[in-house]
């Protein structure tokens, strides 16, 4: 499975803005004819990471809208996060869509209480995980990085994990270890993808990091000369070889998350 990771900087608090760069973008990666499976976008990214709750959208609103239409149009599979509001709760949502029109959403458990997030969205309570392709993929955002117990991968029911995130300059060193590690424990590829750019609050340096099960960090097929998205391809087969001779997931100490 071939992914494109684009860390794009995002803009701040405009939307329309935000979509219309995207969508060049998408077409650019479909007319480098790569085989490219799912498109990757950051957490928030068609608002910046921003506390204002007026840019809460419907689950029918601009964002989402655009995600499965332009799945659909370009018959390739997108994953975004947006801020929802749903029964009367505020999410910090990922968003799947897939070119059939289905949608999956995840919302963020970990919400970062250090930066106030918890005060303005509700949590999520439950994993998901998109199957796509023969590939089952579990979804998460930025800060549930730092939290192994919510990456378990309990007899491996999941194959790859995908992070959306906006996370600071300030912090990114600890990035890259941590996804190495997530993907060690569990015997299954980790992507992590940041957002680049700056807003009134921090600067983002733009990571894009996909760990196999080893813990190897995985070359680019393919990078963008303009530095908006990177490409990169996956075999199943390595991992399902990997799983059967080192068999660790069945020593796994068994518990259930609340």
């Amino acid at each position: 499975m071939k992914i494109a990771l684009c860390h794009i900087p995002v803009e701040w608090e405009s939307p329309e803005l935000n979509l219309k760069n995207c969508s060049r973008l998408c077409n650019r990666i479909i007319n480098e004819d790569s085989g490219t499976d799912l498109i990757v976008f950051p957490e928030f990214f068609t608002y910046g990471f921003s506390m204002n709750d007026s840019n809460a959208e419907s689950e029918e609103g601009k964002t989402i809208t655009w995600l499965k239409e332009t799945s659909s149009k370009l018959n390739i599979a997108i994953l975004g996060g947006v801020p929802v509001i749903s029964g009367g709760k505020l999410f910090n949502r990922a968003v799947f869509a897939l070119p059939d029109g289905n949608l999956h959403y995840y919302d963020k458990r970990h919400l970062f209480s250090y930066g106030k997030e918890d005060k303005v969205f509700s949590p999520g309570n439950e994993r998901v995980i998109v199957e796509f392709k023969g590939w089952n993929i579990l979804l998460q955002i930025c800060y549930d990085l730092r939290f192994p117990v919510w990456s378990r991968n309990v007899n491996l029911e999941y194959d790859l994990v995908i992070n959306i995130a906006s996370w600071p300059t300030s912090r990114a060193g600890v990035v890259e270890p941590m996804v190495r590690s997530r993907a060690i424990e569990n015997l299954s590829y980790y992507a992590f993808l940041n957002r680049a750019g700056s807003d009134p609050e921090s600067d983002y340096m733009g990571e894009r990091y996909i760990s196999d099960f080893r813990g190897n960090l995985l070359l680019p097929f393919l990078n963008d000369p303009d530095d908006m998205f990177t490409i990169f391809t996956l075999h199943k087969e390595s991992l399902a070889d990997y799983r059967e001779k080192f068999c660790a997931w069945k020593d796994a100490d068994s518990f259930t998350i609340d």
